[in-house]
């Protein structure tokens, strides 16, 4: 009986190592992964339209925490969060309900060029399948190219702009003649456009130079609207125009070249000049008598200078002139050059021409290491948010200071890594 029971527990024990080993069982699998994926709705756009990206992450449970969306923000590409950009989907993958949330963002070129989105990453928190206990990874989204066409008939605009429709206002007080000094006048310049963003608009006012009236323009407005996806918006330039002494001059009109979406035409809209003139003798600066005087007499002496000059040009001066061609443009080729507009921008806080500048300086040769420009890239995405994000506010003065701080530090990398010598900081320390 004993030797019974033993047998029968040897048979039940094996059938189980049959069963555990049995090759038709289907094998254990593993745990589902997060999904992300990347759909751009077409390749190529014109500058100040925008292309759609759309990021869509799915996960097997459920996102107990915010997804963590990449900015997608690049140089000389304009990147937009419309209302509601952000929601909740859902879809069945392998007969089981996956949740997760879909990002839309508008991607614009700002000029004519092929730009690369590289992979961005993604952080991801979900709750593990079979638990409640929360996970999280980073996924990749995939590459994208975005190319900025301008339409054919359109290639000699510069700048470029497109729109669906743009209208070209002014408003000048008056009179603009017979001022008596101390009085002004206002010019303002409106520019109203739908179809596209009003940030793609050029400054608008002539510059004006006429003695005894002096310019003193304020501040560009500019109010931008999105109504379903659809932008429009205006800018507003206005100059006040103070008599100072006599003088007369004309004020030039304003013309601004731009393609129609909707008729595949190239239109010009515009506003007339008009003419200045202050009553009265000419405004007297200090220093003037003495000025006269000395430009009485340099200027006998600059007739004989000009009378050897004369004959010095008519000899030499197309070879002076080609040298002095062909210096400029070594000059303004070179990447010390790009690196002083870059400065410019920086110093102005000109937003868009920062963008431009620092490309530029970054691809002349020698070419600037991606990771020193980085940090000026992450100050300027500060700045973007301030002038386009949903308050619209105007950006901090500390903003500023981090972009010209950043570019500070990647002028100084990139001239360390090129092997540009700097001065010492003391001369006196190194000469001992």
């Amino acid at each position: 009986m004993r030797t019974f029971l033993l047998l029968v527990t040897v048979f039940v024990l094996s059938a189980g190592v049959v069963r555990a080993q049995d090759p038709d069982q289907p094998a254990a699998q593993p745990p589902a992964q997060p999904i992300v994926e990347t759909e751009l709705d077409t390749s190529e756009v014109v500058p100040g339209q925008y292309a759609t990206l759309r990021v869509t992450v799915l996960v097997p449970t459920w996102l107990p925490k915010p997804v963590e969306f990449p900015s997608m923000e690049a140089p000389n590409l304009r990147v937009r969060l419309p209302e509601r950009s952000t929601g909740p989907t859902s879809r069945t993958v392998d007969g089981e309900a996956w949740s997760g949330v879909s990002r839309r963002y508008l991607i614009s070129p700002m000029v004519a060029d092929t730009f690369d989105i590289p992979a961005q990453t993604i952080s991801v928190t979900y709750a593990v399948p079979g638990s409640s206990d929360p996970t999280q990874v980073d996924l990749q989204t995939e590459p994208v190219t975005i190319t900025g066409v301008v339409p054919q008939g359109a290639e000699d605009l510069d700048p470029f702009i497109a729109a669906e429709s743009l209208k070209l206002t002014q408003d000048v007080t008056q009179p603009t003649t017979g001022l008596k000094p101390g009085q002004s006048i206002k010019r303002t310049v409106t520019v109203q456009m739908e179809g596209a963003s009003p940030i793609v608009l050029p400054a608008l006012m002539p510059a004006l130079e006429i003695d005894g009236i002096a310019a003193y323009p304020d501040q560009p407005a500019i109010s931008e609207k999105d109504e379903r996806g659809v932008l429009s918006g205006t800018r507003t330039e206005t100059e006040t125009l103070m008599a100072e002494g006599g003088g007369s001059g004309h004020a030039p009109g304003i013309e601004l070249r731009w393609f129609n979406l909707k008729s595949g035409a190239v239109e010009t809209a515009s506003v007339d000049g008009f003419d200045i003139s202050v009553d009265g003798p000419p405004a007297v600066r200090e220093g003037d008598d003495r000025s006269r005087l000395v430009l009485a007499v340099a200027g006998l002496a600059a007739l004989v200078v000009l009378a050897l000059f004369a004959m010095a040009i008519r000899r030499y001066g197309p070879r002076l002139s080609a040298a002095r061609r062909n210096s400029q443009e070594r000059r303004r080729a070179s990447k010390a050059w790009a690196e002083r507009e870059l400065l410019k921008a920086v110093r102005r806080r000109d937003y868009h021409a920062t963008l431009r500048a620092l490309d530029e300086w970054a691809r002349r040769s020698p070419v600037t290491d991606p990771s020193q420009i980085i940090p000026v890239q992450q100050a300027l995405t500060t700045i973007g948010r301030s002038i386009y994000g949903r308050g619209q506010d105007s950006p901090a003065s500390a903003n500023w200071s981090a972009v010209a701080e950043a570019v500070g530090k990647a002028t100084a990398a990139h001239s360390k890594s090129a092997g540009i010598g700097l001065p010492p900081l003391n001369p006196e320390t190194a000469r001992n």
